[in-house]
């Protein structure tokens, strides 16, 4: 029986064990998270499904899918973007002569041909009137271009747009059937569309739309297999080009209570996730697939090797055509909309469907009550043993499923939930043993706790510290006019070192080195703090780096003064930045309170970037940084450090000395920057052996490789 005014004997039975009540409550609250599947969620598992693709890979094979691309090359050769209809008309027609099985027109001609010849009477009063006469009889560019994509079946790009529709004569409208529910609330809807004139419109088999959708992090994972615009359903360019390919009338939709599931083409079914979006499943980007459109013109390129294929038309030329990153790499967006065609022909589309969600909050809940009531807590060692066996088949699952159906499971989302629940359970099973053992072992014990707590709280911080830095360095062959390397070796009393760099665009690299003040976990949570204030700043000003000082120095002061309460404990950082033009070399730079960093040149003395700045971030209210500048020469490195190097000791305390690393770097070969941020650190701990580090030791170096020349 139940004791008086205690709990029933059930209810002692479920939550007999320690910790199962806060950790039955926290499964709760993670499933109810993933219910609700907010954006961060959402962000990690997209990001798992990247590593999924990374880790298994497609690869590349030819396909009889090519891009007829208007490339740098076709510019030199051609002229300048836009040509004139005519131009297009006879690249069509030599596409047209290899007799393909489609072409896809990733290029809007939404506005009339300047070059037309009555377009060229209008706007040139002066023109002769016989010369006049003679070009009203020649028929318009637009006339050409359509007369040359009759000859080959086409399907011509659409682009949606938030506009109201335009009054016009209808164009051609694909026939979609739909099965089951109305998949129009879970598509992507818009006003209208862009279309090309109707004269070339006239000559297509049909509308493909080139609208992608970019994940919050900017990263194409997906795009929509169907947009609603202009009152219909309009296929994307892709299934498009595949319908007209097959000489099918018509294309389906499958519709669900969850969403949509796919799309049907004759007896071919492509899954799509609930929103009507496929998932290509992504090579890197490969030269193979491109033809330049100068080799078509010019008669290099032998037209006979596109029989039968599936050809898209469009730029790639910088400048002209959208570069996306994607789980494999930044490509432009014709290939995108290449491979989501050799994704369809291959049965290689990777699946979303809408029930997964379901399956993965079960998946949530039963790894957690397998957490929670099956493991040996009274052993920790077994229980944590049998906890990785649980993450390793949650990680395998999601392997396995996406190797062998291609199907996008979630593995992250559940082992981080079951982690957290683990550390719930095994926390509070410890403190109970703790507790246990504090009352036999008295003050021994409770020294041995307060050490376990500082280990604890230096992994937290170090954690923190590592897993927010970069790790994959821009370089050769991606990166010919650049070369960047970073090191940082967190020290045993953790501090709050950072380095950070990102390519604000193809010709401009951000980065920047910072140290911040104190130790431990708030030092690490304020270095963290401090990287995002810095990045996002960075990405709002770009160039004007005075605005992201200041604003960084607005946002850590008020950071400082909550995390110190207005006391003696308030918290500053030292911060270099610079902003590298890739194409002239020229770098610009801000400095609050850091070490100056070393320009290093072959055959040259090192020398210290010359640096007025000012004061840490985080002490003077109002600072108004202002901007330096030096042009470096092509081969001319930066290097840039923490006061963890210069303040390393030895085993008899003395330091390491900037007048040590001055003299080091005067002799450091000058190879790449990873040669000579290894050279430094390997000094560093040559010197410091025995001793044990007090600081983390941080390197950062930025090579300017020289303009990248066309070839």
């Amino acid at each position: 029986m139940a004791e008086p005014g205690g709990p029933p004997a059930g209810w002692r039975g479920l939550f007999g064990s320690p910790g199962r009540a806060p950790a039955l409550a926290v499964l709760a609250m993670l499933v109810i998270v993933r219910a609700l599947d907010p954006a961060v969620v959402q962000s990690i598992r997209l990001r798992g499904f990247d590593f999924l693709e990374q880790l298994a890979p497609r690869r590349y094979q030819a396909l009889p899918v090519h891009i007829v691309a208007i490339d740098d090359k076709s510019l030199a050769q051609y002229g300048q973007w836009p040509w004139s209809r005519a131009r297009v008309a006879q690249l069509v027609d030599k596409i047209a002569a290899g007799k393909p099985s489609v072409l896809g027109v990733d290029i809007i001609f939404a506005e009339p041909d300047r070059l037309s010849p009555g377009r060229l009477i209008d706007s040139d009063p002066e023109i002769p009137a016989q010369i006049a006469g003679e070009l009203a009889h020649l028929p318009s560019h637009e006339t050409v271009l359509a007369d040359a994509l009759r000859k080959v079946p086409t399907v011509l790009a659409v682009a949606a747009t938030n506009a109201p529709p335009q009054a016009r004569t209808p164009s051609r409208v694909t026939m979609i059937l739909e099965t089951g529910a109305n998949p129009r609330p879970f598509l992507f809807a818009y006003p209208g569309l862009v279309h090309s004139l109707p004269e070339i419109e006239a000559a297509e088999r049909g509308d493909g739309s080139i609208d992608e959708e970019a994940d919050p992090d900017g990263v194409i994972r997906r795009v929509p297999l169907f947009v609603v615009a202009e009152g219909h359903l309009v296929p994307n360019l892709a299934l498009e080009m595949l319908r007209v390919a097959t000489g099918a009338r018509a294309l389906g939709i499958v519709s669900g209570k969850e969403g949509v599931q796919g799309a049907t083409l004759g007896s071919n079914f492509l899954p799509t996730d609930r929103h009507g979006r496929i998932y290509p499943y992504f090579t890197p980007s490969y030269d193979a697939r491109y033809i330049s459109a100068a080799d078509l013109l010019n008669g290099s390129y032998d037209p006979a090797r596109l029989n039968g294929a599936a050809v898209l038309l469009g730029s790639s030329a910088l400048g002209l055509s959208d570069r996306d990153q994607t789980p494999r790499g930044l490509m432009a967006g014709i290939e995108i909309w290449a491979q989501a065609l050799e994704s369809m022909l291959t049965g290689n589309l990777l699946r979303r469907p809408a029930y997964l969600n379901a399956v993965e909050i079960a998946i949530v809940l039963i790894a957690g009550l397998v957490v929670v009531f099956a493991l040996p807590y009274e052993n920790p060692r077994m229980a944590a043993a049998a906890f990785l066996c649980i993450v390793a088949i949650l990680f395998g699952a999601a392997l396995v499923s996406f190797e062998w159906s291609k199907l996008l499971l979630d593995g992250i989302y559940p082992a981080l939930s079951s982690a957290l629940v683990f550390g719930v359970m095994l926390s509070e099973n410890l403190r109970v043993a703790e507790a246990g053992r504090r009352r036999l072992a008295g003050e021994l014990q409770h020294e041995r706790e307060m050490e376990a707590r500082l280990d604890g709280e230096l992994n937290a911080a170090r954690s923190i510290q590592l897993g927010l830095l970069p790790r994959h360095f821009p370089g050769p062959p991606a990166n010919r006019e650049v070369e960047v390397y970073a090191s940082i070796e967190p020290a045993r009393m953790v501090g709050g070192d950072l380095y950070d760099f990102v390519l604000l665009d193809a010709e401009h690299l951000s980065f920047a080195i910072a140290d911040v003040s104190g130790k431990g976990v708030p030092a690490a949570l304020f270095m963290a703090m401090t990287k995002e204030v810095l990045h996002t700043a960075t990405l709002r000003y770009r160039n004007a780096l005075d605005r992201v000082f200041n604003e960084a120095n607005d946002k850590i002061s008020a950071a400082s003064e909550e995390l110190g309460a207005g006391g003696t404990n308030m918290m500053f950082v030292t911060v270099f930045a610079g902003i590298l033009d890739l194409a002239t070399g020229m770098l610009v730079y801000v400095n609050a309170g850091h070490d100056a960093p070393f320009v290093m040149r072959a055959g040259a003395a090192p020398a210290s970037l010359p640096i007025a700045g000012g004061p840490p971030l985080g002490t003077v209210d109002d600072f108004q940084y202002s901007i330096e500048q030096r042009q470096l020469a092509p081969g001319e490195m930066v290097l840039a450090y923490t006061d963890g190097v210069t303040e390393a000791q030895d085993a008899n305390k003395a330091l390491y000395s900037g007048a040590r690393l001055e003299c080091l770097i005067a002799a450091a070969p000058m190879t790449t920057a990873k040669g000579v941020v290894d050279y430094v650190r390997d000094d560093v701990r040559r010197f410091a052996a025995g001793a044990e580090q007090a600081d983390d030791i941080t390197l950062l170096a930025v090579r300017w490789l020289g303009p990248v020349t066309s070839a």
